[in-house]
């Protein structure tokens, strides 16, 4: 899989307790809209995950999509159609892989190429394996809210999840939408970074993430491939996976019946 730092040098457990929340309440009259997601719309989506994940994604999400106003049926259709890419049909979520060759540093990363005898220090090359902690630790220092090399923060904050969020400020604006919209959510993915790996964790913090970047505002525009373009521009802009996302979005616009659904653009 792409990741959105990872891949350019330019910036770009299971269930979860009920909090009641005044937030996203429903409008308009379709039936589909506010409903719960059921598991077989979610094994649809996910084919190959096991019956275990499939449960825990769908307690997680109808946790809390009334929370972060996933409550229509485009929202819902473009927001599985972009975690679908990112977890593959397994639910698998992913941990940025940094294991890049000496070339490959140099090709997407400034620091490296102003630094060439440290990507073939750190790099893979013939002679030796590359070295992912000192890399991501020097590819993202002091950006996105990261502190030195020294700090660490270059690494420890690299993408994770089931919409992957890099960068120290990303994952506390997450976790600060997280909890204005779900107060005693109990995660603390700043703190505890591998959270976002977990089944609670990672749907959460996408969900969050989502409704962090307005992007239920470009999902009510409608359901074109066009339309899941201007969405895949926000949670990946470099990502080679273009079409892949909308062939997952038109898995997921029957799913979710947008075609009929009486709450979407006119």
């Amino acid at each position: 899989m792409a990741h959105r730092q990872g891949l350019t040098d330019l910036n770009a457990k299971s269930g979860a307790s009920s909090v009641d929340s005044a937030v996203g309440a429903c409008v308009g009259d379709c039936p589909r809209c506010c409903a719960k997601m059921t598991e077989e719309q979610m094994k649809t989506i996910f084919p190959s995950a096991s019956a275990a994940k499939i449960t825990g994604v769908t307690n997680a999400f109808n946790s809390a999509f009334e929370k972060f106003e996933l409550n229509r049926c485009l929202r819902k259709a473009h927001f599985f159609a972009q975690i679908r890419q990112e977890v593959g049909a397994s639910i698998n979520a992913l941990t940025e892989d940094l294991h890049y060759s000496e070339a490959g540093l140099k090709k997407n990363f400034s620091y490296f190429r102003q630094n060439p005898e440290e990507a073939a220090l750190y790099g893979k090359t013939a002679e030796h394996g590359a070295d992912p902690e000192a890399i991501g630790n020097r590819a993202y220092a002091n950006r996105n809210g990261n502190g030195s090399i020294e700090s660490g923060e270059g690494y420890k904050y690299r993408g994770r999840g089931y919409i992957q969020i890099t960068g120290k400020e990303i994952y506390q604006n997450v976790q600060s939408q997280m909890d204005a919209r779900y107060p005693g959510n109990g995660l603390d993915i700043v703190n505890n970074v591998d959270q976002v790996l977990e089944t609670k964790g990672g749907m959460l913090s996408a969900m969050a993430y989502w409704r962090w970047k307005k992007l239920n505002e470009r999902a009510d525009n409608g359901d074109t491939g066009e339309h899941v373009d201007k969405i895949t521009d926000v949670v990946n802009y470099y990502t080679h996976t273009r079409p892949d996302r909308r062939t997952n979005f038109d898995t997921t616009k029957v799913v979710f019946k947008t075609a009929e659904c009486t709450n979407r653009p006119k």
